[in-house]
């Protein structure tokens, strides 16, 4: 499921517009600064290479050495081309060089470390360009260490940490380390390095099994930066005595596990973490440590919970502040309608669903029972396609939909043929619930549709929907702003 504020896909080296002046208006001049320096002849030839180094970049990192045939050449005839190259002003070779690295969001997308052969790539094309990718402390903040591999040399590492860091400067580090062993005393001075500056620590990762974590005793009461927290617990010994991360005071946004070991009520301990600070909290367990961890956490904001394992004997929890909600129920949906089932969340603006089935009763009585028919304005639903697919009308999910008439973004993802709405138009599709939206007044506010269906997907009734919402809505219906419409692979619709 693709959220509505998701940014597509970008290539792997994007060059950001200049806002400093239009490149394409070549006919006046150039506002009064620094850069006017630079004649519009040049110019031309600047954005005409940026756009070969960008191909470049691209084909080295993909194909290798058959990408040196797009390396900028040196001879005589090349000399201009290359000149107008060097002529970019180093702050925006810093920006296009930013662009390397994936967006660090404070929010609960996955934390992502670029591979260190992009980031050294900047520095192949010329001189000038390598000083400027050395002036770019964001493209060093980003540290990954993989303790598994024989083949790294202790040396090389601390070499290589020891220069990221320096060229870091004071910018927030993401660190991310993972390793199978459970001693890592060959590592430790590769480990004292990252401990050096654990003050800049912003974004953690940990991957590690065992004792392993033990080296990470050293960093209590020294990462009063930490943003940002990723780590299993199910796979660390003793974690009842790992109170590292305890006292963390700008801690904010949570990503933990606790899959396939003993669930925490169970042994009636948690980890020790600044539970009642946290904003964003995404978990991957049992329905009833995911319930405790609610009633923990009671400034959470976004829940994100992948349910897993069966729970028992659940305790209802109420929780004031919470806006954002995301259930996941697999295998099963069984824990997910219980959690549904005992938990009030009168805060919520936003709900996403995503299984097997459909669970339209179990989600229309927490709306109900929360009180926030008026207040929800997104919903996201995605069901995973399995042999056995349930058979089901589309009125299931427009019934359910009806709960919620104030809802502005609808995103549905569906890739089966489970529907069994009957018509001259009807494919069995997700599509079959926009002929329902249609002729009725459900969700008359809704601004935002986003639609996932195989590729036999009918379009007819879509159409026909967002015929009837798109330039004069009637019935009090507001006008529809944009429509998403995905398919799982390519596909024969028009385009």
């Amino acid at each position: 499921m693709e959220p509505f504020d998701s940014s597509a896909p970008r290539p792997l080296v994007y060059i950001p517009s200049i806002p400093i002046f239009d490149p394409l208006e070549f006919d006046r001049s150039l506002p009064s600064s620094q850069y006017t320096l630079i004649k519009t002849d040049d110019l031309r030839m600047m954005y005409k290479e940026i756009g070969r180094v960008q191909a470049y970049l691209h084909n080295l990192i993909h194909h290798g050495d058959a990408a040196q045939l797009l390396a900028i050449d040196d001879s005589k005839e090349a000399k201009p081309a290359a000149a107008a190259v060097e002529c970019i002003p180093p702050e925006i070779l810093s920006m296009i060089f930013e662009q390397l690295l994936p967006t660090q969001d404070n929010d609960l997308t996955p934390i992502q470390i670029p591979e260190l052969k992009e980031i050294l790539l900047p520095g192949q094309i010329c001189k000038s360009w390598r000083e400027a990718a050395i002036a770019t402390p964001a493209l060093w903040s980003s540290l990954q260490f993989n303790f598994n591999n024989p083949k790294n040399i202790v040396e090389r590492m601390v070499h290589m940490a020891t220069t990221c860091i320096a060229r870091a400067k004071n910018y927030p580090l993401f660190i991310s380390y993972k390793t199978w062993y459970t001693d890592l005393t060959r590592y430790r001075p590769v480990i004292a390095v990252l401990f050096a500056h654990s003050n800049q620590w912003h974004n953690l990762f940990i991957d590690s099994t065992g004792s392993a974590h033990e080296e990470l005793w050293g960093a209590k009461g020294r990462l009063s930066m930490l943003y940002k927290l990723k780590v299993d617990y199910g796979q660390i010994k003793e974690w009842g005595s790992f109170d590292t991360f305890l006292t963390l005071p700008n801690l904010r946004i949570l990503d933990l596990c606790n899959y396939g070991f003993q669930p925490w009520y169970e042994i009636g301990q948690f980890p020790s973490l600044p539970w009642r600070q946290l904003q964003q909290i995404a978990f991957v367990g049992q329905a009833r440590d995911a319930l405790e961890l609610l009633r923990m956490s009671p400034s959470l904001q976004v829940f994100k919970v992948s349910l897993v394992g069966h729970s028992e004997r659940l305790h209802h929890v109420h929780h004031a502040f919470l806006r954002e909600l995301s259930v996941e129920g697999l295998p099963s949906d069984s824990d997910a309608i219980d959690l549904f089932g005992e938990v009030t969340l009168p805060a919520l603006v936003s709900l996403s669903y995503a299984g097997e089935a459909f669970p339209r009763d179990a989600i229309t009585s927490f709306v109900q029972r929360s009180k926030i028919e008026q207040s929800l304005h997104t919903f996201c639903l995605t069901l995973h396609k399995r042999r056995d697919t349930p058979l089901i009308p589309s009125s299931d999910i427009s019934d359910c939909l009806e709960r919620m008439p104030c809802l502005s973004q609808l995103s549905l993802h569906d890739l089966s043929n489970r529907y069994t709405d009957t018509g001259p138009f009807h494919s069995g599709d997700i599509s079959s619930i926009c002929e329902l939206l249609r002729p009725r007044s459900i969700l008359p506010k809704l601004k935002r549709f986003s639609i996932t269906g195989p590729p036999q997907m009918s379009c007819i009734y879509l159409a026909l929907m967002v015929g009837s919402r798109w330039r004069h809505a009637a019935g009090g219906l507001m006008r529809i702003q944009s429509v998403e419409i995905n398919y799982s692979r390519p596909c024969a619709h028009a385009k």
